[in-house]
């Protein structure tokens, strides 16, 4: 028989074969697959079907299904909230996974989820997959490093998986099956040992199913389930573009190289908040020592970045190399990973070879390179760090720890560490890390233009990040970090920055001034645009800060029923106010550009238009960015 609840956000049908539906004011806004719940062991799928059993509640309802293994039934639990209802699904412990299947049409499209390599928007635009799904440096699945298991669809329903004692994988639209799946598995080694036993209970999704009546109101209904921040960056971050040593001078980087790129700098008067000396710098990874070959005077050299206005940050990892001090002590105190076979410290594989990984579980362990940290800048004026890395592959699965952790859990405990104590500094990993107001740095970009980690990508990953709720967007470098003989030209430098100067924060290292004088006069150009509306961001972040609304919005913010809006992966909103359209194209001198429901005059000529219209083959130069500013009433 059928079953129904009602909540206080709408109501939720469980027809004869098990399917939900969920509707809101008579709307349907979310449903899952006619069978929805599977379990999964070697392999194989057993689908969760006809409900063997329903015992009402007073506030829901509990569902036990069957399924095509004899003997196997799970367990869903239904709870209802005011922004929706609570979903818990169970099933015997020594099952190793067990998923729920939502259809993707017709309430598509969909958004959320985090990073990817390849950063499509709407999200179901290519098929996803994340297995697992935790904060990665670049999974070949094209998972990356700031994520959240939360996904919303066009038709204001939101899905919120709740952190628990097992891992997640994703799959959306693989092999064109139009659903999302989402599994709950086991962890692949229980809580850092093999030797332990794996006490986590049955097997266990609860999930949190937000209704609303457009996609921005389901965000603003999941805000106190993220967490929102109650302190933004400091306002010089926003206000002027970061400059750093890497894309230019990469590991050779010197005290004369860094001197002499301020000095460039500072010549041509661009705007600037911070330099940050990048890799490699220090002597030894893990060791709070300046390489005295390559920096022979860093006090000297840090006073001079002070008096060219800029603070000083330097680049620091969480792992340690063997060779140094560093590790040394560390390995003596126990405050390094450790492998289960010796109790030795694991050495772990990253991009730099292998070293000593931080126990972020051990408090004594956080303390300790706190105040090494801190010795450091007090020793040469620091202002603060670069922190790179703290992405869940790189915690060996079967790692010992000081205390039990998830390894996506490393993420959120190191990223809580560096917001607690530093506030000139940014982070490039992210899972339930929203609460804390910092800046959250792109993935390292590619010099290319496409949604293939390039130019492209910069926005659809900031428009994702804004939905998962990190409103504190760094991209990454302008022109990108030139690895792998990919080098920008001219061209793609200035679109690059041209998009930037209007996302909540910029950061230069390739030298505009490198390519030709018109380069360095547009870059200069843009950089000022971005010191210019600074007022205005600062205003974006300090409503975050009240209400969690994002600095970075899609067009469908101001407009959430218009389809041609929440398809549009090329524009964007800043705040209310600014709409952007980049040039995000090579060689395109001309650009179609839609403007939503409204009053909009473009911010160079003042001309006026009236929405919901297209603009078509509109100019867009090589120096100019098609920019509006939206008004609230037609003069």
């Amino acid at each position: 028989m059928p079953y129904e609840v009602h909540g206080p956000a709408g109501r939720l049908l469980i027809d004869d074969q098990g399917q939900l539906r969920f509707e809101r004011n008579g709307r349907l806004v979310l449903q899952s697959a006619q069978t929805p719940a599977f379990a999964l062991a070697y392999g194989v799928e057993w689908s969760a079907t006809l409900p063997a059993q329903a015992t009402p509640a007073a506030d829901g309802l509990r569902i036990e299904y069957e399924t095509s293994q004899p003997g196997l039934r799970l367990a869903l639990e239904v709870e209802t909230l005011d922004a929706g209802f609570r979903l818990i699904w169970t099933a015997p412990a020594w099952l190793p996974a067990m998923g729920v299947r939502w259809l993707l049409e017709p309430q598509g499209p969909w958004y959320g989820m985090g990073e990817r390599v390849i950063q499509p928007w709407p999200l179901d635009r290519l098929p996803v997959e994340a297995q697992p799904f935790m904060p990665y440096d670049h999974a070949a699945d094209g998972t990356l490093n700031i994520g959240t298991p939360l996904w919303y669809n066009a038709g204001g329903a939101a899905i919120l998986v709740e952190e628990g004692a097992c891992d997640l994988s994703v799959t959306l639209n693989r092999g064109q099956d139009g659903l999302l799946r989402i599994l709950a598995r086991m962890p692949e080694a229980s809580f850092g040992g093999f030797d332990q036993p794996r006490d986590v209970g049955e097997l266990r999704m609860a999930l949190s199913v937000v209704l609303a009546d457009s996609l921005p109101q389901a965000f603003q209904r999941l805000l106190p389930m993220l967490g929102t921040p109650t302190a933004a960056p400091p306002e010089e971050l926003l206000a002027r573009p970061i400059w750093t040593t890497w894309a230019r001078y990469k590991m050779a980087v010197t005290q004369t190289d860094v001197l002499t790129f301020a000095e460039e700098i500072a010549a041509r008067d661009y705007p600037r908040s911070v330099m940050e000396i990048d890799d490699r710098w220090q002597e030894h990874y893990g060791t709070c020592a300046f390489d005295a070959a390559k920096f022979p005077d860093p006090r000297g050299m840090v006073e001079r970045l002070h008096q060219l206005g800029f603070k000083v940050t330097l680049w620091v990892p969480p792992f340690f190399d063997p060779a140094g001090a560093g590790f040394r002590e560390a390995a003596r105190q126990g405050f390094l990973v450790r492998h289960p076979a010796t109790g030795e410290p694991y050495l772990t594989r990253w991009w730099q070879g292998y070293g000593g990984l931080l126990d972020v579980s051990n408090r004594a362990a956080l303390d300790w390179w706190r105040e090494r940290l801190e010795h450091l800048q007090a020793a040469y004026g620091i202002d603060g760090f670069k922190f790179d890395g703290g992405e869940a592959n790189f915690l060996p699965s079967d790692a010992l720890l000081a205390q039990p952790m998830l390894r996506r859990q490393y993420t959120d405990r190191y990223v809580q560490w560096v917001a607690q104590h530093w506030r000139w500094t940014e982070v490039r990993a992210g899972w339930r890390s929203q609460a804390h107001g910092i800046l959250f740095r792109q993935w390292d970009k590619w010099s290319r233009w496409g949604i293939d980690n390039g130019l492209h990508s910069v926005l659809t990953q900031a428009l994702t990040l804004s939905l998962i709720g990190y409103p504190f967007i760094l991209p990454d470098m302008i022109g990108g970090n030139a690895y792998g003989g990919e080098y920008p030209d001219r061209e793609l430098l200035i679109r690059w920055t041209q998009l930037t100067a209007l996302l909540p924060a910029m950061q230069f290292s390739i030298a505009p001034w490198q390519f030709d004088a018109e380069t360095d006069a547009i870059c200069r150009r843009y950089a000022l645009l971005h010191t210019e509306i600074a007022p205005y961001i600062q205003s974006l972040a300090e409503q975050t800060l009240r209400d969690g609304s994002p600095l970075v919005r899609p067009l469908f913010w101001h407009a959430p029923g218009d389809a041609t809006a929440l398809r549009l992966d090329d524009q964007f909103l800043l705040g209310d106010l600014l709409l952007v359209a980049p040039v995000l194209k090579p060689g395109q001198r001309r650009r179609d550009i839609y403007l939503p429901q409204g009053c909009w005059r473009e911010r160079a000529s003042g001309v006026i238009y009236d929405g919901p219209c297209w603009l078509t083959d509109y100019p867009a130069p090589l120096e100019y960015l098609p920019l509006f500013e939206r008004l609230e009433h037609a003069p």
